[in-house]
């Protein structure tokens, strides 16, 4: 059991987890867009959880918010700026993928969320009351049906995402499909 799982008030409805230990080939570009390679394991590990929450979550988007909490958030394109920097040229898109509230923000773009988002910048275990109570409040009071929580963490050289999909324990439960 974790945190999520024995809150009072909540259920996870899905949950999604995506690794790697070499961030330079985690990221994914598009022309005219950057985002830092740990958004886009943050975008990862909630595709996942949202797929595992069924499709009840998926037609909720609309009123999906967005909590991500990392103590590291975007310090890779931070210190790649810097280095370019020193070399004299930055590419401006790396600005935008800069910015740590991308970690949230990358998710509503590429997976559809439109509820409230946030990025607590300090370490999972040490949000994780804070993290709580902030699903807790918004799912109680209507601001959004479901959280995508992300909790970045980095041991060694691998970054960990770990996804949730929250809800309202007294949600309705969706019928399984296929019965």
């Amino acid at each position: 059991m974790n945190a999520w799982s024995e809150a009072d008030g909540l259920r996870v409805a899905g949950d999604g987890l995506a690794r790697t230990a070499d961030l330079g080939s985690a990221g994914r570009t598009r022309a005219s867009f950057y985002a830092d390679p740990v958004a886009w394991l943050v975008v990862d590990a909630l595709e996942l959880a949202l797929e595992r929450a069924g499709p009840h979550a998926r037609e909720a988007l609309a009123r999906t918010g967005v909590l991500a909490v990392s103590e590291y958030a975007t310090r890779h394109t931070m210190g790649s700026i810097g280095r370019q920097a020193a070399r004299g040229r930055v590419s401006p898109l790396r600005f935008a993928g800069a910015s740590p509230g991308s970690l949230a923000g990358l998710a509503c773009v590429v997976l559809g969320f439109r509820g409230p988002t946030l990025l607590l910048g300090m370490p999972p275990a040490t949000a994780r009351a804070a993290a709580l109570a902030i699903v807790s409040h918004w799912t109680a009071t209507g601001q959004c049906r479901y959280v995508a929580v992300a909790e970045h963490s980095v041991t060694g050289a691998v970054h960990t995402v770990h996804g949730r999909i929250v809800e309202r324990d007294d949600a309705p439960v969706p019928p399984k499909e296929g019965l």
